[in-house]
């Protein structure tokens, strides 16, 4: 059980409505949703600071920082929602998706624009800090728009990590959970 009890339904209004959009059409709300719109200012400024919109990377890109991100923090709460919801639709094999928590980014599975990407996740949450050669590794292949993106996924990732461990999240029913 959460330490923050989620809420319950009737939910409130705003947040039905942001749910509407964000989840698939008869699926209930993820407990990280309904735990931190037990506050509204919560919900307001994890929402406003939220990446659930498509952005300058592709799907592929934007999972494998996401994956490896939750991966390396331990999170296998929204690690297991993301490879469920989001791996096959990213094309991420079962080896990928293995790497993503025991593999590094030169074990083989990643093209070298996906091995920057776990690299600098890596990096990032290692050191909090980029190297000149980390950084010009990864802007060989993605813009200034891209790297933003990139770093801005890294943050929002590590922040959700944080709450679910804090608030002890269990995993939702029927997702993956870190391979062995």
């Amino acid at each position: 059980m959460s330490r923050i009890p989620p809420l319950e339904k009737p939910y409130p209004e705003a947040f039905a409505a942001a749910m509407a959009r964000t989840m698939p059409p008869g699926a209930d709300p993820l407990v990280l949703f309904t735990t931190i719109a037990t506050s509204p200012r919560a919900w307001e400024k994890f929402s406003a600071g939220s990446l659930l919109d498509r952005g300058p990377l592709s799907l592929r890109d934007r999972e494998i920082v996401i994956d490896r991100t939750t991966a390396r923090t331990g999170c296998e709460y929204e690690w297991g929602i993301h490879v469920q919801a989001f791996g096959p639709k990213a094309g991420l094999t079962p080896a990928q998706i293995a790497s993503t928590v025991h593999g590094t980014a030169f074990d083989g599975n990643w093209t070298d624009a996906e091995a920057a990407l776990i690299a600098t996740v890596d990096a990032l949450l290692d050191r909090k800090k980029l190297t000149d050669a980390e950084h010009a590794d990864l802007a060989r292949h993605y813009d200034a728009a891209q790297r933003l993106e990139i770093v801005q996924l890294i943050a929002f990732y590590h922040g959700v990590a944080l709450i679910c461990g804090a608030f002890d999240l269990a995993n939702e029913p029927g997702t993956p959970r870190f391979p062995a």
